[in-house]
């Protein structure tokens, strides 16, 4: 396969499985090209990490487990030592185990990228998505 490389990942077993049926519910041919897919979604997606410069405006979509250990308590502190970039925020409860945190900011780009990463850090993050609003 010119230009084709073959690599060898662990991942649990149950996100596999749901990869594999959502992939084939939207029509890939194969895996392979479910993966190549996901992975330049996820390059464009986070090109703001390290391009972005200057006063950034968006929001940050994370996901929790908000019986792990400690998590509730990171997240409202963390917000609070953010406050020139954390302009509001929304808790939604999804589960009995899961919640969704809707952190609204606008600051220094710089800023931003460091609280995404201290957020996406913490114990009990399932999942973090920056959605900027570049004018």
């Amino acid at each position: 396969m010119p230009g084709q490389k073959r690599i060898s990942i662990s991942i649990p077993q149950a996100l596999l499985k749901e990869f594999d049926s959502l992939s084939k519910s939207l029509g890939h041919a194969n895996r392979s090209k479910a993966v190549g897919e996901a992975m330049r979604e996820f390059m464009s997606s986070r090109k703001w990490d390290t391009d972005a410069k200057g006063s950034l405006p968006g929001v940050i979509l994370l996901t929790y487990d908000h019986h792990a250990r400690g998590i509730s308590r990171a997240m409202t502190e963390l917000q609070h030592d953010y406050p020139d970039v954390v302009t509001a925020t929304m808790h939604i409860h999804q589960s009995k185990h899961t919640c969704l945190e809707v952190i609204a900011f606008n600051g220094d780009a710089g800023r931003v990228k460091a609280l995404a990463r201290t957020l996406r850090g913490q114990n009990g993050v399932l999942e973090l998505k920056l959605v900027t609003s570049v004018p």
